[in-house]
């Protein structure tokens, strides 16, 4: 019981941090780029982080620097609830809609891109 209190604690700081992190950079960059059309970079950059996160929780998991039950409990509370595939989903839904094929092929090119690379660094960093 205790584990689900903790995940849904967890579930519930991710989904904030998301909602709050992703609406200022994707707010800030089309501010500063002034974009008429606006580009999806919220939830690129909470994609990007949480990958790492995911990738640095997993490669720190049973090297006695974290347990991996506390490791499993971090990525699907806080990263699960961070990350957000079904956003990706519906951005690339309103690009197709608003017929924007170069925003669309970039935002699943870098999507697609620096996810697993983001993951990768957070494995790699996280090695003994």
């Amino acid at each position: 019981m205790k584990d689900l209190l903790l995940l849904a604690a967890l579930g519930a700081i991710g989904s904030l941090a998301r909602y709050h992190f992703g609406g200022f950079v994707h707010t800030t960059a089309n501010r500063a780029l002034a974009s008429e059309r606006e580009f999806p970079f919220g939830t690129l950059m909470v994609n990007t982080t949480g990958s790492f996160l995911i990738g640095l929780l997993a490669g720190s998991a049973g090297t006695g620097f974290l347990d991996t039950p506390t490791a499993n409990l971090l990525a699907a509370g806080l990263c699960g609830s961070f990350t957000t595939f079904s956003t990706l989903c519906v951005d690339t839904q309103r690009l197709l809609r608003d017929r924007r094929p170069g925003f669309l092929a970039m935002n699943l090119a870098l999507s697609f891109t620096l996810g697993p690379l983001a993951a990768w660094a957070g494995l790699t960093l996280a090695r003994p």
